[in-house]
């Protein structure tokens, strides 16, 4: 697939996808909120994924009560909240549209996805350091120097120390 073609993304200030030929969109939770301003029921999507809905923050919580509502209006609208944290339970009870004892009816249900546990070792620094960047890239590159073969994952704060 040819990035901002088939697959696209759209961040604060930079947005690469095609209208007419983009499949999948992926978006932050903010600026899910900002389409859902544009096109308030969300007519040119047919599927809604939010990924780690358990970093809540006040985009997420609005997103998810927007959501709420255009799920009433479109029954053709798909709706996947996931989470490896979340209280399920809670999700599916908020979005659940059945009033009845009919549990055929329901509206929401919760897959579980048993993933792979692997080994992590965690490293810390033993006192502040005065760059965290500089800190970050000496320690993943002394890792590779004199660890075995593995894979590495450094968070970061942002987009620009990516």
């Amino acid at each position: 697939a040819v990035l901002g073609h088939e697959v696209g993304y759209c961040i604060r200030f930079d947005d690469c996808h095609d209208p007419k030929a983009t499949r999948i969109k992926f978006l932050t939770d903010g600026m899910l909120v900002r389409e859902m301003m544009r096109d308030p029921l969300l007519k040119k999507y047919s599927v809604i994924m939010l990924d780690e809905a358990h970093e809540r923050t006040i985009h997420t919580d609005i997103a998810i009560g927007l959501l709420k509502k255009i799920m009433k209006k479109r029954e053709d609208l798909h709706l996947i909240i996931s989470s490896a944290t979340l209280d399920a339970e809670l999700f599916k009870s908020f979005f659940e549209t059945n009033t009845t004892r009919d549990s055929s009816k329901d509206t929401a249900v919760i897959m579980s996805i048993e993933g792979r546990a692997y080994d992590v070792d965690i490293y810390y620094v033993k006192g502040p350091v005065p760059n965290y960047l500089t800190a970050t890239v000496d320690t993943v590159l002394a890792i590779h120097r004199d660890q075995s073969e593995g894979d590495v994952l450094a968070f970061l704060t942002g987009q620009e120390e990516v």
